[in-house]
């Protein structure tokens, strides 16, 4: 019951909200020019559907190879970095052999 309440709330203060935003002159003019361009741009896709397939594919086609190259540079990172740290793993190593080393003749002075 509660959730129910709370969508009516939602959905009454979005309702206000946008009938007070278009007491500005401003607001209903832009309103009004972009329902009036997506009306048309709708009606257009209407006309010609396979426009606006073709649209949809290239603009996957394009997002799915910067995508592609985004996990690509990604990967060449992480490579990078494991080399890296690979190599700060042998120079550790090769402290910790030199320190054991400098111990060792300690001792046997």
């Amino acid at each position: 019951m509660g959730q129910s309440k709370l969508w009516k709330g939602v959905l009454l203060g979005a309702l206000v909200g946008g009938v007070a935003a278009l007491l500005d002159k401003e607001t209903r003019q832009y309103v009004g020019e972009k329902s009036r361009t997506t009306g048309a741009k709708c009606q257009s896709y209407m006309k010609h559907p396979s426009e606006a397939i073709h649209k949809v594919r290239v603009n996957y086609e394009s997002f799915s190879a910067q995508v592609n190259k985004g996990v690509e540079d990604l990967l060449e990172l992480l490579d990078k970095a494991e080399s890296m740290l690979n190599k700060v793993g042998e120079i550790n190593q090769e402290v910790k052999e030199q320190l054991r080393a400098v111990d060792d003749s300690k001792e046997a002075s």
